[in-house]
């Protein structure tokens, strides 16, 4: 599939198109030894998982080893070993309850009262993140603040629906750019 280029490559405004297929950037890339680890942990991780869904039932231990196995190795390679900062984790993990709660509470704010007042539309916000993982993360948490959606990235620039054109979005995405950007070690 091919992307098309964009129409222009002045940035005063949003960019239109696609400028490059960015599917490169898997764990092919990564050392044998990081590969390694990095399956270990996701195995690890997938199976407490599994093992938490399932309420510790562990019928049929063949095929859910096979399909933790599976699962650990795929992601292993399509999504190259991350350099985690815990105390980047532990500060973001709080944030994103907030903004969970946050953005459960203005949906739900706004199906009970229909008369309240939207200004919907688009804003363009500069991303200044440069970590593939840590962009890919920022649009989708992006859609946990009250009211935004992010629905296109492209190079530094990340268009976002809101429903309210007057509340202030910038300091907001700011300082949730700066906690993603905490969660990954350089």
């Amino acid at each position: 599939m091919k992307h098309r280029k964009p129409k222009s490559q002045d940035h005063k405004h949003f960019p239109d198109g696609f400028q490059e297929d960015s599917r490169h950037f898997t764990g092919l890339d990564a050392k044998p030894g990081a590969l390694l680890k990095a399956f270990i942990v996701r195995l690890m991780i997938f199976a407490v998982l599994w093992w938490g869904l399932s309420s510790g039932v562990m019928i049929q231990q063949l095929l859910i080893f096979f399909v933790i196995t599976v699962s650990a190795a795929l992601s292993s390679l399509l999504i190259p070993p991350q350099k985690i900062s815990i105390p980047g984790v532990i500060k973001f993990t709080p944030f994103f309850i907030r903004l969970s709660i946050l953005g459960g509470l203005d949906v739900a704010s706004r199906a009970f009262k229909p008369s309240m007042p939207l200004k919907t539309g688009f804003i363009s916000y500069n991303l200044n993140l440069t970590h593939p993982t840590a962009r890919v993360i920022f649009v989708w948490v992006v859609s946990l603040f009250p009211g935004t959606a992010g629905v296109q990235l492209v190079d530094r620039y990340l268009r976002i629906h809101v429903l309210d054109q007057d509340l202030s979005h910038n300091q907001r995405l700011r300082e949730l750019e700066q906690h993603v950007k905490a969660l990954f070690r350089s």
